[in-house]
């Protein structure tokens, strides 16, 4: 029988190397852009709620919304 518990072991002591970055700034709404504007309002409201899930998605939809 093994001990499981050991430092290293897969499951218990010591894990893998966490690296911790800054966290990223919200984009910026295109300007004269409803969608983006809208975007960023949806993403006001969820800040406001507490729905962070929600923040991160409306960030994703101003990051990829494609511009002429």
């Amino acid at each position: 029988m093994t001990d499981d518990y050991r430092p290293g072991a897969p499951g218990g002591g010591q894990g893998t190397v966490v690296h911790v970055t800054l966290p990223q700034l919200d984009p910026q709404p295109a300007p004269d852009c409803p969608q983006c504007a809208g975007a960023a309002n949806r993403r006001a409201d969820c800040r406001r709620a507490g729905d962070m899930s929600g923040v991160s998605d409306c960030n994703v939809v101003i990051r990829r919304h494609p511009h002429a």
